[in-house]
């Protein structure tokens, strides 16, 4: 597991991790037996063997992390989700998380404070992805064409995902553009109810990968979220 090197201006202590995945490799014990009972069964219900080596070594690093910031024992550790389905620690004060994966690679995201979310996406050709735009991009990216679609997708997911929100009853109302201040960060525009800022940059992906970082400040609070099922990986 690789802690990648974030752009500079992401907040301090803000941490992402990105794990690659062995998904032929049988399902390795020592992250088996980290799961919860409810963990396990979700992840046997998976039905091909890639997905489930996917979610258990997913899952076993980010209690592995966890553990590591709040000194409990990674089996030991107890999640809740609120009422739009995003997870939390219950029986530990530790950091926000958030995580990701797709293909054979994992994104986890750490925040000390605030509310954190991330994304990665396999990259798919821009054809293929033409009946999606109207769906996911704004009015205004549907005239700007300078970021490519995908690299929008991930930002969007990210920001979506660290706001608690129903992801796919949101993306169009969120705008997203290259920053003209800033180096390796996005400008947002948005519609969306919450009044704190909210932050986004690119992060370091395999070929063929996009993804992104979103961030919004502990000023927020989920409590004020309005949306349908938030949208997790496991």
């Amino acid at each position: 597991m690789q802690r990648l090197q974030l752009a500079e201006g992401a907040p301090e202590g803000l941490g992402v991790w990105r794990l690659s995945l062995g998904l032929n490799a049988p399902v390795a014990d020592e992250d088996d037996r980290l799961l919860s009972r409810a963990e396990w069964q979700r992840a046997q219900r998976l039905h091909r063997h890639a997905d489930i080596v996917r979610a258990v070594a997913t899952r076993a690093a980010l209690r592995r992390l966890l553990s590591a910031h709040t000194g409990i024992a990674p089996e030991k550790l107890v999640f809740t989700q609120n009422a739009y389905g995003k997870p939390a620690l219950e029986n530990a004060d530790g950091p926000a998380f958030n995580v990701s994966h797709s293909g054979h690679v994992a994104l986890i995201a750490l925040a000390p404070g605030g509310a954190v979310g991330v994304d990665i996406e396999r990259c798919r050709p821009e054809a293929e992805l033409a009946p999606l735009q109207g769906l996911v991009l704004s009015p205004s990216e549907q005239l700007d064409h300078a970021l490519p679609f995908m690299e929008r997708w991930v930002v969007k997911e990210a920001v979506l995902k660290a706001l608690g929100l129903g992801i796919a009853d949101h993306l169009r109302s969120l705008s997203i553009t290259s920053s003209l201040g800033p180096p390796d960060t996005y400008h947002l525009e948005h519609s969306l109810p919450v009044s704190s800022p909210l932050q986004a940059w690119p992060l370091p992906a395999p070929s063929g990968y996009a993804a992104a970082l979103g961030y919004i400040d502990s000023g927020y609070s989920h409590a004020n979220a309005q949306g349908k099922r938030y949208s997790t990986n496991f």
